[in-house]
């Protein structure tokens, strides 16, 4: 009795991360990954090796559970995400498997030190943009007309219509291709990169851009996560416990969102990224002996630094635009448009697949949690070794037919594990959705550029393991 109460304890523990995780990454475009990863590790004694493919399953459910809203309100430009998931998706692929390299040759504390760095590297761009509300005024280039970068949305927090252009759609496909490098190797949805392709690279607004990452992230995440999985690196336990907690934390910072304005956003991301990136510096440096210094001082010495980084770049910017007036929201304030026939049917069509698809993964995922405490365990393996957090169950053991074969004898695990992988699924049949809704519009380059994800989705959920299984 004491043992099952610690595990419902630890399965608490697991939903109450993946409730932050899903709140901040909503409202920041993170995915959640990016601050469940460390809260894993750091806080609750996850390996990053199965804290990361954790985190990345689990992130899906963030970016379904936000984007369903965003893409039904219009905030998310579903047609740059899908142009620009093809770098993603590719760079995913790569980085998964430099991050199996990795843990193979037993250099994870390099992954803590690139993931701190990335963070930390992304908080002076962001900063910069928070000085206006819209962002400055910049004239469309080619790829503008050539890409469709252009939309028009309501803003609640703001009470306007207000159009917008992307434009150098070049340099936000190159953040892209890296941004989905450090997604695969990281382990995370990189949607702090992903906003500052769009909001710094492309001069998008930065709901836009939040909302477009969220969209864009659960793609990326089921590249990586296909890979992750066949590797081994996932815990389902953790993977449905966050993933529950993702879904709660993120529905509630997509309302939070349509109220808050983009400065605010701005420094709660800042913030963040600030403490969770030389937190996780410390870490990787500490596992080394390069820097020998207990828990509780990383902790201290990561607050301290975060907020003197923090305050500085506050009291800096504030002071040199602090009588800058923001004259942006004329000159981008528009009159309501409404979509085409085609284009609104799709809408809803995606909206509706994001919001009950993952409500059916959740229902999984709870319903098997409940039966592996019921009956002790699930397909041979003890309850104590699925809440193992050095993850005990591997899935790449696991076959797709003896999971078929446990839903139908109702076993926990096997209804789990179906749960993560209907997440997995809902970005695919999205992209096949708008795959269809362009050709549909007759529109050849993003018909093309939709083929190209489902090509390299598919080359990571199928064609990349048989491969690897054979050399």
């Amino acid at each position: 009795m004491i043992t099952v109460i610690f595990d419902l304890l630890k399965m608490l523990e697991f939903v109450i991360a993946g409730i932050v995780a899903g709140l901040l990454g909503a409202l920041a475009g993170l995915g959640g990954g990016v601050v469940l990863t460390p809260v894993l590790t750091l806080f609750l004694s996850v390996p990053i090796i199965y804290a990361t493919g954790s985190a990345l399953i689990s992130t899906i459910s963030t970016s379904a559970g936000s984007a369903s809203v965003y893409v039904k309100k219009r905030l998310a430009n579903d047609r740059i995400g899908i142009s620009l998931v093809t770098a993603t998706t590719t760079g995913a692929i790569i980085g998964s498997l430099t991050a199996n390299f990795v843990y193979a040759h037993g250099l994870t504390w390099i992954i803590y030190v690139i993931f701190g760095v990335v963070l930390l590297a992304s908080i002076v761009p962001t900063v910069q943009r928070s000085t206006c509300e819209l962002p400055p005024l910049r004239d469309p280039d080619r790829t503008t007309k050539v890409f469709k970068l252009y939309g028009v949305c309501y803003d609640p927090a703001l009470k306007i219509w207000y159009k917008y252009w992307g434009v150098r759609w070049w340099l936000g496909w190159l953040i892209m291709l890296f941004a989905g490098f450090i997604s695969g190797l990281l382990g995370i949805g990189s949607g702090a990169l992903k906003v500052l392709a769009m909001d710094w690279g492309m001069n998008l607004p930065m709901k836009v851009s939040t909302t477009t990452s969220n969209f864009m992230i659960g793609v990326t995440a089921a590249t990586s996560g296909s890979l992750y999985w066949f590797f081994g690196y996932i815990s389902p336990f953790i993977a449905a416990c966050t993933a529950i907690g993702v879904l709660l934390g993120s529905r509630i910072g997509t309302r939070m969102l349509m109220y808050v304005t983009n400065r605010q956003v701005r420094w709660v991301f800042v913030s963040i990224l600030a403490y969770l990136g030389f937190r996780m510096v410390l870490r990787g440096l500490g596992r080394e002996g390069m820097l020998p210094i207990t828990s509780m001082e990383r902790n201290i010495v990561a607050a301290v630094f975060a907020s003197i980084i923090i305050i500085s770049l506050y009291f800096v910017f504030t002071y040199k635009y602090q009588e800058t007036q923001d004259m942006t929201l004329s000159i981008y304030q528009a009159q309501q448009e409404n979509p085409g026939k085609i284009e609104l049917k799709f809408i809803n069509i995606t909206s509706n697949l994001l919001k009950y698809g993952v409500f059916i993964s959740i229902a999984l995922l709870i319903l098997g949690l409940i039966l592996i405490f019921v009956h002790g365990g699930g397909l041979g393996i003890p309850l104590n070794k699925i809440v193992d957090p050095n993850g005990h169950v591997d899935t790449s053991a696991i076959s797709i037919m003896s999971v078929v074969v446990g839903d139908l004898r109702l076993d926990g695990l096997s209804l789990m594990l179906t749960g993560l992988l209907v997440l997995i699924a809902i970005p695919v049949i999205m992209v096949s959705l708008n795959l269809a809704r362009f050709a549909m519009e007759r529109d050849v380059l993003y018909t093309v550029l939709a083929a190209i994800t489902l090509v390299n989705l598919f080359l990571a959920i199928f064609v990349l393991p048989v491969i690897i299984l054979h050399v």
